[in-house]
């Protein structure tokens, strides 16, 4: 397809009142298609003359729609496309307008279009946060309507004639008005926006109910992590909205689900529980900011237990487990101290696991080493006589023997890494390869970049070879590592990690990327 060579009367066109909705469609294909112009010195331009066409089709021309059809299709791309701008300093002045934009197809479109638009408004918040902390009020406000909303949505799906039953919704503290019944048989006709909704022209055949954004599991699932990651930028929102946010994902966790799931159903009920863990993980998350964490430490040795934290399916252990271990590796660090050699074994095991884990993304992997690297001062304290001496010895000869198998490992990987970055950044990343099946499978995001494959592994082997010489440099107690590193023998000696000619010219391999 032919680029666009007019920007301001293809603009134009796309928004004509009476053009049909098949021709618009083809137009937005061509604009998504062309969409590389956004990477070059016409994005401003670009920009002028296509951002009010855009917002002029989602919010004017457009109605969200709640079956597939081609006036979703049409929405869908536009929404795809704002998804894909640059998020450079070109796009600053249409942020603000875009936000809005986001958090009106968020509200009211259906879950296709409002997943993409959570990516929409968490990217801004993300790239533009000092300018748009007044916005971040009304997506908390969303969070906690489809939270009141939650039980309705569990009934719509699992109870006969759930769409028009009333069901008590979870109630915010203080009160506020109830959330009614969703009855939404008049949205399931497609809107006569445009003239004539046939799609023989555009050889799209749409077909199928989507499901509102309000009532959608997927939404669900995808807020929470927004919604911490706001509290970390603007903390002076989590006194106005944990009050009321918290119990609300407390009441929706305990929602209970079908006793009996209908085969047609089982793919709704594997979001629901998704949707439950992970906001069960969140929560507990938020929980470890106040003083109320002391009541998750006694539970620390059920929390080793994989199938407690993330489950037994195969879903659950592929998209929770970034999540719990994270959250795991939070309350050990406010815990360790208090940990014992048994309890600090469990911990070095299940950590140095993961550090191995290729299923686990690099950012996983330097969680893990530091925190293996904070357990080091406890595993000292608890050298009180010479049988706890021994063991703490053996806990912090397995943190060094991790660290060594760490490296060998990148001495295979990262060669492989930079020569896709060699012969070219838009290869697929040495990740993408192994996890595409799975990816697919289970309908998740696609790994990272190559760019950010690279810059994660650096941060990796920093920390690999910094965090150690650091630890080790300021420990309390010099002797009890002499004695630790005489043991440290055979293949794995110690100077197979205190090579630091060679980490350093591992490191060196990143300069320039």
């Amino acid at each position: 397809m032919s680029p666009i060579q007019n920007f301001e009367h293809h603009s134009s066109l796309l928004i004509e009142p009476d053009i049909p909705i098949q021709t618009r469609l083809h137009m937005a294909m061509e604009v998504r298609d062309s969409l590389e112009i956004a990477h070059t010195a016409e994005y401003l331009n670009f920009l002028k003359y296509y951002f009010r066409s855009f917002s002029v089709i989602l919010l004017q021309i457009t109605k969200p729609q709640f079956t597939d059809n081609p006036e979703h299709k049409l929405r869908n791309i536009v929404v795809e496309i704002l998804n894909r701008l640059p998020h450079s300093e070109v796009l600053r002045p249409f942020v603000q307008d875009l936000l809005k934009v986001a958090m009106q197809v968020l509200t009211t479109d259906n879950e296709e279009n409002g997943l993409i638009c959570i990516r929409i408004i968490f990217d801004l918040l993300r790239n533009f946060r000092p300018t748009l902390e007044a916005e971040v009020q009304p997506f908390l406000d969303f969070v906690c309507k489809i939270y009141q909303n939650f039980r309705l949505t569990v009934s719509h799906f699992f109870e006969s004639g759930a769409a028009v039953v009333a069901i008590p919704p979870i109630s915010t503290p203080g009160g506020g008005d109830d959330m009614k019944p969703m009855d939404i048989s008049d949205q399931l006709t497609p809107s006569s926006s445009g003239s004539g909704l046939s799609s023989v022209n555009t050889g799209y055949h749409g077909s199928g109910q989507l499901n509102p954004s309000t009532r959608s599991f997927k939404i669900v699932t995808e807020s929470p992590l927004v919604v911490m990651f706001l509290f970390q930028l603007y903390s002076r929102l989590v006194q106005t909205n944990i009050p009321n946010l918290l119990p609300l994902m407390v009441a929706a966790i305990s929602v209970p689900g079908p006793e009996k799931v209908p085969p047609h159903l089982k793919t709704q009920f594997i979001e629901l529980k998704g949707a439950q863990v992970k906001e069960l993980l969140v929560a507990l998350k938020h929980v470890l900011g106040t003083d109320f964490k002391r009541g998750l430490f006694p539970l620390i040795d059920t929390l080793l237990e994989e199938r407690v934290l993330v489950g037994t399916g195969r879903a659950c252990y592929e998209t929770l487990r970034p999540l719990a271990y994270s959250l795991l590796a939070e309350i050990v660090h406010h815990v360790r101290a208090d940990l014992s050699l048994p309890q600090l074994s469990r911990i070095i095991y299940l950590f140095s696991s993961n550090m191995h884990d290729a299923s686990l993304t690099l950012s996983i992997h330097t969680t893990c080493a530091r925190l293996m690297l904070n357990l080091v001062e406890p595993i000292y304290e608890k050298g009180v006589n010479q049988t706890s001496m021994d063991e703490a010895r053996i806990l912090l000869v397995r943190i060094l023997d991790s660290f060594v198998g760490k490296f060998s490992a990148f001495k295979h990987t990262i060669p492989q890494l930079l020569e896709e970055g060699d012969e070219g950044k838009d290869r697929a990343s040495l990740r993408s390869k192994l996890e595409l099946p799975v990816q697919a499978v289970l309908n998740l995001q696609v790994p990272t970049e190559h760019s950010k494959e690279v810059n994660d592994c650096r941060h990796l082997v920093k920390t690999l070879i910094m965090g150690p010489s650091y630890t080790w440099g300021t420990s309390t107690n010099v002797a009890q590592w002499s004695a630790c590193f005489q043991r440290f023998e055979g293949r794995r000696g110690m100077e197979s990690l205190w090579r630091f000619e060679k980490w350093c010219a591992l490191l060196g391999y990143f300069q320039g990327y």
